[in-house]
């Protein structure tokens, strides 16, 4: 019984090894970030940690997650900002 057991541990760590996400692997970096980012990102963050969604709005990530999630990144005048 226990073999029976030990082997199926090892054969589901094995599959699920396959689908999860190293968290300790840094966020993939944006290459094309715009200077309205770079100019509202807040002093000591690395640009790193900016996330960008579908619609070209930035946010910083702040947890290992996928999909990634973060909160707004927000301008002097608390607009979220994005891409035009």
């Amino acid at each position: 019984m226990k073999r029976t057991s030990l082997i199926a541990l090892v054969m589901l760590t094995s599959a699920a090894g396959c689908d999860v996400p190293d968290p300790n692997a840094p966020p993939e970096p944006i290459d094309d970030i715009s200077p309205a980012a770079m100019a509202a990102l807040p002093e000591g963050v690395d640009p790193i940690f900016l996330i960008r969604d579908a619609q070209g709005c930035y946010g910083i990530s702040v947890e290992a997650t996928e999909p990634v999630t973060g909160v707004a990144l927000l301008d002097a005048e608390g607009n979220q900002v994005c891409d035009t």
